[in-house]
Parts: structure tokens; C-alpha cells; sequence
């Protein structure tokens, strides 16, 4: 990190109050690019985005566990409209893609079924979250 980018070095620190590690500090800040000026709105937006940024990464170590939380990509290609929340502005009749996501996932698990499978299993749990009709295994 340049040592005039003052921004990235306060919203650092402010990650190190969240109590994230130095390496996961580096990688958060890692998607952005140097030079953004030192506002105390941009220092926050990038704490705040590195810090989702690590989350994901921590939950993509998550997925086919109890642990998963919502965040990481787990489905097959088939599902991704619907569970990326591209259908549904993040969100289904009340129902958050982060929480029917969870749901999904904890349903493949409790059936013993792969996270990135493509069954008619798969396809009736999907439909019944998100209230649809729209997966059915090609005949």
C-alpha cells in the first residue's frame, strides 16, 4: 500500500476494530485501487466493502457445512437466475436471497443431496423456496 493512500490505511485500521486479521485485511483491500481520496464517507465504503468481500471468502469455505450463511455461490449453473436474486431484486415475496439461499442449502444437506447437483430433487426444493414452477429435469 502507498503510503499517501491515506483512505486505505484508515479503513484498515478501522477493519483491525472489527477484529478481521491482517490477512484478510490485505485481501479486502485488495479490490480496490489506489488513490481514493481520504473522505471520512470513503473510508467507511471501503471498510465496509472489504469487509463483505471477506465474508464471502470466509463463507465459500463454508459451503456443504452447517456453517454456510447465505453468501457464497454453491448451485448448479441451471439454478443461477434464481439464486443469485437476479429474478427477484435479492429478494423473494419477504423473503431475503441470503436467508432462501441458507434454506436451500440446508435442504440439499438434510436429503444428502450434492450443493451443486442438478437433480429433480434439486429442481423441487428450488421451485418450493422460491414458490415457482419453473426447474423440471429435460425429458
Amino acid at each position: 500500500m502507498n503510503k499517501k493512500d491515506h483512505s486505505k490505511i484508515a479503513a484498515s485500521l478501522l477493519l483491525r476494530e472489527r477484529l478481521y486479521t491482517s490477512d484478510e485485511i490485505s485481501y479486502g483491500m485488495s479490490f480496490f485501487k489506489d488513490g481514493i481520496a481520504c473522505t471520512k464517507s470513503s473510508i467507511v465504503f471501503l471498510a465496509d466493502n472489504a469487509e463483505s468481500m471477506v465474508k464471502l471468502e470466509r463463507d465459500s469455505h463454508h459451503v456443504g457445512t452447517s456453517f454456510y450463511q447465505g453468501l457464497a455461490y454453491f448451485w448448479a449453473y441451471k439454478y443461477r437466475f434464481w439464486m443469485r436474486g437476479d429474478a427477484h431484486g435479492n429478494g423473494y415475496k419477504g423473503t431475503p436471497i441470503k436467508k432462501a439461499r441458507k434454506l436451500i442449502h440446508k435442504r440439499f444437506l438434510d436429503e444428502g443431496l450434492d450443493v451443486d447437483g442438478e437433480t429433480q430433487r434439486h429442481d423441487e426444493i428450488i421451485n418450493e423456496v422460491f414458490g415457482m414452477k419453473q426447474y423440471r429435469q429435460e425429458e
